[in-house]
């Protein structure tokens, strides 16, 4: 499952902030700090992008399997 943090990473990478439960505290001077629909978005753009790659992550545990010899 993604979260706000995998987006803040995303979207403001090195970025300075600290997430206490649900409060953001932005403590970087050079990046501004995304808007809570911002965050929102690209937690669904990366879950889209997480849910989409299902087949791949599938085949590849089933072709490890068949290589083990």
């Amino acid at each position: 499952m993604i979260t706000t943090i995998d987006a803040l990473q995303s979207l403001k990478p090195n970025a300075e902030w600290v997430l206490r439960g649900d409060v953001l505290e932005w403590h970087d001077s050079e990046q501004t700090e995304p808007t809570a629909l911002e965050l929102s978005n690209e937690v669904t753009r990366l879950q889209a992008v997480y849910d989409s790659q299902l087949y791949a992550r599938t085949r590849k545990a089933k072709y490890d399997l068949l290589n083990q010899d």
